[in-house]
């Protein structure tokens, strides 16, 4: 029974059937004239084709980069854009005040640590002079003191020897004069007789040596020195005081600015700290430039393509992520079609596909395969098979239909047999030849089917002869002619 359903819709095959043509001899043998074909090689590809509509293989959304007013907008739903061209530009003004505002808070944090760390450079000289002035006045105080101390140990040496001698002079006087009392006691116990003899006599000269003797320490006394201070040395002593209270008085300023240099020092700590408030400084000025270039920058296409939404007006204020619009790429088209479960075990990723627009004719690959069947109109779910167009141009429009062909098999050098000659049963495939001037039935096995050639992969050789006309099983044996056409 002859085959009543094509499963490969048509595709070309690579290489016409050797031996075509109409010929005027036949061949030998007699009988009845039959259409035949050889079994021959060349090219077949197998097939499936559907019809889809032309979309964008990527959708571009852009969003709002930076917070403005827009000040242009030079799309609209619709247009067609080329890669790089401007499609958005804000109102800068806000981010150039950004910046200049940013830049003299820059400007203003440098000059106050460069002049807060000089001012401790210039502290930390001083601290270091007072150092060591405070180590030359405690040197020069130390000296001074020690002169001092030695005029007043000097002095009071000689005083304390003047005092030891005169109270010693004072002592034998009133040792002396004691014995003048007891000698003059005894006088006075003596009788007249005793006064006027030699015992008062001797009595009175005693007495008298006495006398003569206290008369002697009393000049010792007067002659001692006196135990106050020369105006030598008194002039000496007083300049002496004067210098170390003048010495006193710098060194104890000297402590003071020593202490108020050194709290003006800046630590390592405090240092590092006002480097980073410049920093910071600094990285805001950077953020706020880098924001004016990109609200400078506006927002350009990066692909070619159409726009397929815009979601702002010229003159709206957009904030940071709002969606503006969305672009699909006119480089990367595709066309999306349904296949049945009958023909989708034969399409694969990178089979080679011809789409037909409009009698134009471009080259596509299969890019994509979903795994998710969907439900059409006819409640038979198919599968979507997205076919890349490779050389898309500016004629194709989105969303309009396209037929498409997918080359699922191809084969070149195949044994090929015209599909008017092929026959299946419940035995398998199979055809009528004619061998030796009769018709015989051949089984075989079929490989690629199109709508005008049967791939042969066995029981059949190259050159067999293969009726295209008409035949049933009750013809077998018949003799038979042939013209080949």
């Amino acid at each position: 029974m002859k085959k009543g359903k094509v499963i490969f819709i048509a595709a070309a095959a690579a290489a016409v059937i050797a031996g075509t043509g109409l010929l005027t001899a036949f061949a030998a043998g007699g009988g009845k004239q039959h259409e035949v074909s050889f079994v021959t090689r060349g090219s077949i590809a197998g097939s499936v084709k559907e019809s889809g509509n032309i979309d964008g293989d990527e959708e571009y959304v852009y969003f709002a980069r930076v917070s403005a007013p827009i000040e242009t907008l030079n799309i609209k739903v619709g247009d067609t854009v080329r890669a790089g061209s401007l499609l958005l530009s804000y109102d800068t003004s806000d981010y150039e005040r950004s910046v200049s505002e940013a830049a003299i808070t820059r400007e203003q944090s440098e000059e106050d640590v460069k002049g807060k760390i000089g001012k401790s450079n210039e502290y930390s000289a001083k601290y270091n002079k007072a150092i060591s002035d405070d180590s030359t006045y405690a040197m020069l105080y130390a000296w001074q003191r020690e002169s001092a101390n030695s005029q007043d140990e000097s002095q009071y040496s000689e005083n304390w020897n003047i005092q030891c001698e005169n109270d010693s002079l004072q002592r034998q006087i009133a040792e002396k004069n004691e014995k003048i009392a007891e000698k003059e006691k005894e006088y006075a116990e003596l009788t007249a007789a005793e006064k006027t003899g030699d015992k008062g006599k001797s009595i009175n000269e005693k007495i008298a040596g006495l006398e003569e003797d206290i008369a002697g320490l009393n000049r010792g006394i007067a002659g001692l020195p006196p135990t106050e201070m020369t105006p030598e040395e008194y002039a000496r002593y007083h300049d002496t005081n004067n210098l170390l209270e003048d010495i006193n008085r710098n060194w104890n300023q000297t402590k003071t600015e020593k202490k108020t240099y050194e709290e003006g020092i800046l630590n390592s700590n405090q240092k590092e700290a006002l480097e980073k408030q410049t920093e910071l400084a600094k990285s805001r000025e950077d953020a706020a430039r880098v924001e004016l270039d990109k609200a400078s920058a506006g927002v350009r296409a990066d692909v070619s393509g159409v726009v397929t939404e815009c979601n702002v007006k010229k003159g709206s204020i957009v904030t940071k992520g709002t969606p503006l619009f969305k672009l699909i790429g006119s480089d990367d088209l595709k066309v999306t079609v349904m296949i049945s479960k009958y023909d989708i075990g034969s399409i694969k990723t990178g089979q080679r596909a011809e789409i037909d627009i409009s009698d134009k004719k471009y080259t596509g690959t299969v890019s994509r395969i979903n795994h998710v069947a969907t439900s059409e109109d006819s409640d038979k779910n198919k599968v979507a098979v997205d076919v890349g167009i490779d050389d898309a141009d500016e004629d194709l429009i989105l969303g309009i239909e396209a037929d498409v062909t997918i080359y699922t098999d191809e084969r070149d050098g195949a044994m090929l047999i015209p599909y008017g000659g092929f026959y299946s049963d419940d035995e398998g495939d199979y055809c009528y030849v004619i061998e030796e001037g009769v018709i015989a039935k051949k089984y075989f096995t079929a490989g690629i089917r199109t709508s005008e050639y049967v791939e042969v992969k066995d029981g059949l050789k190259e050159g067999d002869v293969v009726i295209t006309d008409a035949v049933t099983d009750e013809q077998i044996g018949d003799k038979a002619s042939y013209a080949v056409h």
